[in-house]
């Protein structure tokens, strides 16, 4: 009773520990809407071994209760910077193309060391990557985010965890750290949908016939959505074009003039399939899809789903008249190229890409072109135990914008003449966690392009037909262990309700798509490692030292090194590598290990008594036997230093060894049987026997039979084992399943009973070749009524004939037969 009151004890006093670093913040219970982490941005370049962060404001005080302080935890990630491709001219569909990623989708967690001043963070491990700050580099964009450490989360039904939306500077991720179970109960939601990059905002000012992928006037087209390349203005800055079609890495193009609807925006897939952003055309109308030049039937693209055609005044057959031979714009293929899907291989993270905005230039009755949709954010949920529930857990992206009026058109007035806006991309979800996710629903999906929803006024009459919006391409979802349902679907493309591209009742008598295609589908089934830090406290007698030995759970970062030390942060280094030998301890002294880049130390306890009796005490590597096994013993002693051991196996092959730690003690004889251990320090002597500690099972009888011995060449057989629960037999034989084996053959069969024992037999399978056999006949041909005799030859010992036929006899056949 005394071991049993010590060690939980001991737990209860190491959880109050921990609490100064994991699960510091407490158990969180969510039942409204909440924002839960701070955001500032680094205000220069770092690189990896720093450990000093510049920032805007070290305060971090937003949605926490007291500033940012030693033991709180940061997320550092890059979610901007990558070089995009402007080499080529305005008018090439590679404008826009991913050339180097830099530190674009970089990120760590860091646990905080020291917060000296209002703009510096002083974290615990070094940096193991990279940088760049906006404030050095202007297509660059790296934020710091105060991630909460809770003991356990639980989100009731109405509840929503959500981050602030990315404004350009800070948001669009939600970050948890979560000590011991995430409960998202039915009704509840983790929630980052529509808060990444942001979608193309509409403009009022257009011409015809825009051919270019990119330009700074918005003569040209509509803005593109945002990505991880940068913000609108950098594109305009940097890239010299925020407008027209072409797609700038993940951002969705925005439709070119005049009114051709934007593209939707892109986040994971497959980066060798992007085919020019075209998307995924619905093959219900793929003789349409048959007029564009090239064909784009039956191509899956990945990445963000194309937007519709430029403007027509005309009805032509859409089935018949291919794109670009209309009249008005001519419905020509410049809709917003689909978003480029981002490279996810080295484990870089990305918010999703903001749809493209449609064209346009009227503003009748409120009906405004369609902006692009907005990306999902990123959610990355660090937990080191099992999330359960039956709730959600999304980062869908936005629906492109509706073309779409106020209410009903004025009189003599058709409203929604312009093009709708793309989609933004499924967003990204990571559940890092050492437990099991289970129950819930994870979406990463893309948004549904918007629709142009043409309105006609009394007197007037629909007498065109613009771009609808391109869908998103889906998100990125990863976890460690588990298997819950995931979606990283691609969003539908948008729809035209203009008469001239659905005169007739059913598809594909009809395209109301005009162009538009549907997004990519994302990466939903990835896999992210995780791994915790375990170590036992210890007792040990008054002056003396105590050997420490820390485990890793799960997979550990490559060169990962154990470091020692004396408090739970700052502190001093006593000891790198594992493991750690105490000095001689004369009170209990709690120590901290850590494995960089970890975000966090794990206190051990070394629980110093005095010890004036030495206490027995074992264990095996088994208990649980079949006969024949062999099993090593370890002594457990303590309360003093042992000098002697006697141990006694009855029913071993061994029954006495005097060595400390006894190795290969065999037990052939089922029973169950105790085990003792005397010890003695030199001067006290103590006595633990546990009775029935081994238990040894007999060994099955395995029979091995056969259907049938001998057989011959051809011949079926089945082998089956007898006398356990399950067999297996060599040479590729299942047991009870009948085969033809084509020679002699020796078989083994290995039986496993229910308490796992095994044991094997043999059998030896003859298989008789064939004869050699011929039908001889005494005359041949014969005449009618004349005898005949038949008779087999060869290597047979008897013969049978058919039609009635004895061998030898004979008979007097009435006309010409086969036998």
């Amino acid at each position: 009773m005394k071991k049993i009151i010590l060690f939980i004890s001991l737990i209860i006093l190491t959880s109050l520990v921990a609490k100064a670093q994991r699960g510091k913040d407490g158990v969180k219970i969510v039942t409204t809407t909440e924002v839960v982490n701070a955001y500032t941005t680094m205000s220069w370049n770092v690189g990896v071994g720093f450990t000093s962060i510049p920032v805007v404001n070290s305060n971090l005080n937003n949605n926490f209760s007291a500033n940012l302080s030693a033991g709180d935890l940061i997320l550092i990630i890059q979610l901007q910077g990558l070089q995009m491709d402007n080499s080529n001219p305005i008018t090439a569909a590679t404008w826009g193309q991913v050339i180097n990623q830099q530190f674009c989708g970089l990120y760590e967690f860091a646990q905080v060391n020291n917060v000296p001043n209002g703009t510096t963070i002083i974290i615990d491990c070094p940096l193991v990557n990279n940088y760049a700050s906006n404030f050095a580099d202007p297509i660059a964009n790296t934020i710091i985010i105060r991630v909460p450490r809770y003991v356990d989360l639980t989100v009731n039904a109405g509840g929503t965890l959500t981050a602030d939306p990315w404004n350009g500077t800070v948001g669009g991720v939600l970050a948890i750290e979560v000590n011991g179970v995430t409960t998202i109960n039915a009704g509840g939601n983790i929630d980052v949908s529509d808060i990444g990059f942001r979608g193309g905002q509409f403009e009022l000012l257009t011409t015809f016939g825009g051919l270019r992928y990119t330009d700074n006037n918005p003569i040209e087209g509509a803005e593109k959505g945002e990505g991880a390349g940068g913000s609108q203005a950098t594109y305009s800055s940097s890239y010299a074009g925020r407008y027209a079609r072409g797609a700038a890495a993940n951002g969705g193009g925005g439709g070119n003039a005049h009114n051709a609807g934007g593209g939707g925006g892109a986040n994971a897939g497959d980066i060798s399939n992007w085919n020019f952003g075209t998307g995924v055309p619905d093959p219900t109308y793929n003789i349409a899809w048959a007029l564009e030049t090239p064909s784009i039937v039956g191509i899956v693209s990945s990445g963000g789903g194309r937007g519709g055609y430029s403007h027509t005044g005309g009805d032509d057959n859409e089935l018949t008249q291919a794109p670009g031979l209309w009249s008005g714009d001519g419905r020509r293929q410049v809709g917003g190229l689909g978003g480029r899907p981002l490279d996810y291989s080295t484990g870089r993270i990305f918010m999703g890409g903001g749809g493209g905005a449609g064209d346009g230039e009227n503003s009748t009755d409120g009906a405004l072109p369609g902006s692009g949709g907005n990306g999902g954010g990123i959610i990355y949920l660090v937990t080191y135990g099992d999330v359960i529930g039956s709730g959600n857990i999304n980062a869908n992206g936005q629906n492109g914008f509706n073309c779409e009026g106020n209410g009903g058109a004025p009189f003599n007035t058709v409203t929604g003449v312009d093009a709708a806006g793309g989609a933004g991309a499924g967003g990204t979800i990571l559940i890092k966690t050492t437990g099991t996710v289970s129950g819930i629903t994870i979406n990463a999906n893309g948004g549904n392009g918007g629709n142009q929803v043409l309105k006609a006024g009394t007197a007037a009459t629909i007498g065109e037909a613009e771009g609808p919006g391109g869908g998103g391409g889906g998100g990125y979802i990863a976890i460690t262990s588990g298997s819950p349902a995931r979606n990283t679907n691609g969003g539908i493309n948008g729809i035209t309700n203009s008469p001239y591209m659905n005169n007739s009742p059913t598809p594909p008598n009809n395209f109301a798509p005009n162009g538009a295609t549907s997004g990519g589908i994302g990466l939903s089934n990835e896999n992210i490692d995780a791994f915790n830090v375990f170590v036992n406290n210890d007792t040990i007698c008054t002056n003396t030292s105590s050997t420490l030995t820390a485990f890793i759970n799960g997979t550990a970062p490559v060169g990962a090194i154990f470091e020692w030390y004396n408090a739970p942060t700052g502190g001093t280094l006593l000891f790198t590598g594992n493991p750690f030998i105490t000095p001689v301890l004369a009170i209990s002294t709690t120590y901290y290990v850590r494995v960089c880049p970890a975000p966090y130390r794990v206190p051990v306890t070394v629980y110093v008594t005095p010890c004036p009796t030495i206490i027995a005490s074992f264990s095996s590597t088994d208990s649980t036997l079949c006969a024949g096994d062999c099993i090593n013993f370890t002594d457990l002693s303590f309360g003093g230093v042992a000098t002697g051991w006697t141990w006694s196996f009855p029913g071993a092959v061994t029954t006495s060894s005097s060595v400390q730690n006894p190795t290969n003690i065999c037990y052939n004889n089922a029973g169950s049987f105790g085990v003792e251990l005397i010890v003695t320090d030199g001067v006290n002597i103590d006595t633990l026997l546990i009775p029935n500690f081994i238990t040894v099972s007999s060994l099955p009888t395995v029979t091995a039979n056969t259907s049938a011995n001998p057989i011959c060449v051809g011949d079926p057989v089945t082998l089956t084992g007898g006398g356990a629960t399950s067999y297996t037999w060599d040479n590729s034989v299942t047991n009870g399943i009948a085969f033809n084996p084509s020679t002699t053959t020796f078989y083994t069969v290995t039986g496993t009973d229910a308490n796992n024992c095994q044991n094997t037999d043999t059998i030896t399978v003859f298989v008789n070749p064939l004869p050699t056999v011929t039908a001889n006949a005494s005359a041949n041909p014969i005449c009618v009524g004349d005898p005949v005799t038949l008779t087999g030859g060869g290597g047979a010992t008897s013969y049978s004939w058919d039609n009635g036929v004895i061998d030898g006899i004979a008979f007097n056949p009435g006309t010409t037969t086969f036998y």
